[in-house]
């Protein structure tokens, strides 16, 4: 077996390394002094990192695909903030010779647990209608398997194999936990569970997920939210008696459950629901985002290199209380 080498998060300014990778990207490109040279993305469990190859680039790339195991020998350096490879030398390599599981990320979480704890969720719905809307939608062929693997996103939050499922199964811990404090403004239990249930399950169809995250045409065109309300709408049809008030409460819940309109929701949340829903969502995704990055930052590093996607730098220490 090839050993892995240096993960992503493991490369320093100036290391030397050697290192097997996926590729996620792989471009030829031509300088402004006309000679080839070749960008790849190189991806293994703990993130990903750009590498550019300037020597003999046509040559090294022609049998690489994006999706193939290689082999990369090259300097760590840092180039406006970010650190990037400098390559010198990219391999493809045999697959049965790799460990994949050091290169694809996963969910640290046993999926099996995971989906049997959802279960007991969906079981716990009283609605008729809502319990019938979430069994036909995941009795459809491949929803239930594609749900239980798929990412929650790309980057920022759950970014990994069976990230969609520990997403969602959060946000209805946290209704668990929530709910009975505010019971009594008149919430809906259920139809906050089934939009918890329901409010990313496009998001099997937004990404591609084999062996590293990217958005699929579908995902880039359409998007999640549309998707996974249409997947509602269409299982409702199917379901005579549905009532009119609760198909539009809940389609509703899905369409604004990121919040804000430049955020990708075409409606504010304008039901107790659809807002709660959209807090508790958006609360495990930060929480989950930050934490991600902080984990990723050296021990040593009291701040975080600067986060675009959070505008600050996040602060690594823990306090803990001495003896």
């Amino acid at each position: 077996m090839i050993p892995k080498g240096q993960f992503v998060t493991d490369c320093r300014d100036g290391d030397s390394i050697r290192a097997v990778f996926l590729i996620s990207q792989c471009r030829l490109l031509t300088a402004r002094n006309g000679k080839p040279y070749a960008k790849l993305l190189l991806t293994d469990k703990s993130g990903d990192i750009t590498g550019f190859l300037w020597e003999d680039a046509r040559q090294q790339i022609s049998d690489i695909c994006q999706g193939d195991v290689v082999g990369v020998r090259g300097i760590v350096e840092s180039y406006d903030g970010r650190l990037q490879i400098k390559v010198e030398k990219v391999m493809k390599l045999d697959e049965d010779k790799v460990d994949l599981s050091t290169l694809i990320a996963t969910t640290s979480r046993d999926i099996p647990a995971m989906a049997a704890e959802l279960d007991t969720h969906v079981a716990g719905i009283r609605s008729v209608h809502l319990r019938r809307l979430i069994d036909e939608i995941f009795a459809c062929e491949g929803v239930k398997e594609a749900f239980h693997k798929a990412p929650a996103a790309k980057g920022i939050h759950h970014n990994y194999i069976g990230g969609l499922l520990e997403h969602t199964l959060s946000i209805l811990r946290l209704i668990q936990c929530i709910f009975p404090l505010y019971q009594h403004l008149g919430i809906n239990r259920d139809l906050l569970v089934a939009g918890a249930l329901l409010h990313d399950v496009g998001k099997i169809y937004e990404y591609s997920f084999n062996r590293f995250i990217d958005m699929t045409p579908m995902g880039r065109l359409i998007g999640h939210i549309y998707l996974s309300a249409n997947m509602a709408d269409q299982a409702i049809s199917r379901i005579p008696g549905f009532p009119d008030e609760l198909r539009l409460q809940l389609l509703h819940m899905i369409l604004g459950h990121h919040g804000q309109l430049e955020f990708g929701s075409p409606k504010l949340p304008m039901t107790r629901e659809a807002l709660l829903l959209h807090m508790l969502d958006d609360l495990d995704a930060k929480i989950t985002g930050f934490s991600s990055i902080i984990e990723a930052t050296p021990e040593e590093e009291e701040f975080s290199s600067f986060s675009s996607i959070y505008n600050r730098f996040l602060y690594t220490r823990v306090y803990e209380e001495s003896e």
